[in-house]
C-alpha cells in the first residue's frame, strides 16, 4: 500500500514540479486526497471484518475494554498509519523550499486538511468494516461512500437551489480550501463532527451484537 501510494505521489510531484516548472502544489495535494480515497478502504477493510470472520470479535469485546475503547483503538491504529503515510511525502515541501523558496503556509495547511479529511475517511471505513465479516464488501462499501461524497458537489452548478447544500456535504470540496492555504474553522468542525458521528454509529453497530 505504501509503495503504491509513494510511487503515485512521486510521479505526480515530478510531473507538476519538474515538468510543469511551478512551486504551486495545490494540484499535488488535491491529487493526494484522491489517492487516499483508494488507499483508505484497504487500510480499514480488515479492522472489524476480519475479527468477525475469524470469530475473535467476541473475545475482543469481552475483554476489559468498552465498545468505545475498542472502536477508538481500531480507528487510532489506522490513523497512526495514515500519519506515517503522509509523513513520507514531506520531501515535497522540503525540496520545493530548497529550490524555489516559496511560502510554506499553504503546504502545512494542506497537511492539516489531509489529516482531517483522512480521519473522516477512516471513520467511514471503520463503520463499514463493523457491519460485515467480508473485508471485500467492507472495502467496496467504503470506496463507494467516499466516491459519492467526492462527486456529490459536481452537479451543484446546475442546481441553483441545492448548490450550497451539496458543496457543504462534499468532503473533497471542503478540503480544497486547505490545499489553497485557507484553514477555516467551519471545515475543521465539520470534519471532526463527521468523524465522531461515523464512530458513534460504529459503536452502535458493534453493540448490536447484544440484541441477537
Amino acid at each position: 500500500m505504501l509503495i503504491f501510494f509513494l510511487v503515485l505521489c512521486g510521479y505526480i510531484f515530478f510531473a507538476i514540479f519538474m515538468v510543469g516548472r511551478t512551486s504551486d502544489m495545490r494540484y499535488f495535494y488535491w491529487d493526494v486526497a484522491v489517492i487516499l480515497m483508494f488507499i483508505v478502504p484497504m487500510m480499514t477493510m480488515r479492522l472489524f471484518a476480519e475479527e468477525r470472520r475469524l470469530g475473535t470479535l467476541e473475545l475482543l469485546l469481552t475483554s476489559p475494554v468498552s465498545d468505545w475503547q475498542a472502536v477508538l483503538g481500531k480507528f487510532m491504529g489506522s490513523f497512526i498509519v495514515l500519519c506515517i503515510t503522509l509523513s513520507l511525502t514531506l520531501y515535497v515541501p522540503l525540496i520545493v523550499k530548497r529550490i524555489a523558496n516559496p511560502d510554506l503556509g499553504p503546504y502545512w495547511s494542506a497537511y492539516i486538511g489531509l489529516l482531517l479529511y483522512g480521519a473522516v475517511m477512516l471513520s467511514i471505513g471503520t463503520f463499514w468494516s463493523a457491519t460485515t465479516d467480508n473485508q471485500i464488501i467492507a472495502a467496496v462499501a467504503t470506496f463507494g461512500t467516499l466516491l459519492m461524497l467526492y462527486i456529490i458537489s459536481w452537479p451543484a452548478e446546475g442546481l441553483s437551489g441545492w448548490s450550497e447544500f451539496f458543496q457543504r456535504i462534499s468532503l473533497y470540496h471542503r478540503y480544497k480550501d486547505f490545499a489553497e492555504g485557507l484553514v477555516d474553522t467551519k471545515h475543521i468542525v465539520f470534519y471532526i463532527t463527521f468523524t465522531f458521528l461515523a464512530l458513534y454509529f460504529t459503536v452502535r453497530t458493534v453493540e448490536s451484537r447484544l440484541w441477537r
